[in-house]
């Protein structure tokens, strides 16, 4: 009786830890250390990353994007072509293992912080 018992908690919790997946901020692009970023799932063979990219030695516009990248592509640095094939960066990503990792010591921008920044400064009278 008690194994049969032992057997149903233990699929039990097999088909709970079966159906988790990894969760990762996501940013399509972003400059410097400003991403807007929302939270997405990754797929069985992805981790978390993060990906910096420099063009040349002093790169006046560092880009970054964020999200889930198979884990044959990560740690690596490649050759990325830019806005519209004109400028070559070379982007630099590094992976993680643990939910929400790949958040680092960026600013994490949601859209209505940023609206109300924005809000703010034009009631100022700045622009």
């Amino acid at each position: 009786m008690r194994g049969a018992i032992f057997t149903a908690f233990v699929m039990v919790v097999s088909l709970f830890c079966l159906g988790q997946t990894l969760q990762c901020f996501r940013c399509e692009l972003g400059f410097w250390d400003v991403c807007y970023t929302t939270k997405t799932n990754c797929s069985d063979d992805e981790l978390c990353y993060v990906g910096i990219g420099k063009a040349g030695k002093s790169s006046v516009l560092d880009i970054k994007v964020m999200g889930c990248l198979p884990m044959e592509a990560c740690n690596k640095t490649t050759v990325v072509e830019f806005l519209a094939k004109k400028t070559l960066y070379t982007l630099k990503t590094t992976c993680c293992e643990q939910d929400l990792c790949n958040a680092g010591p960026s600013i994490q921008l949601s859209l209505a912080a940023l609206l109300l920044a924005i809000l703010l400064i034009a009631e100022m009278g700045v622009f």
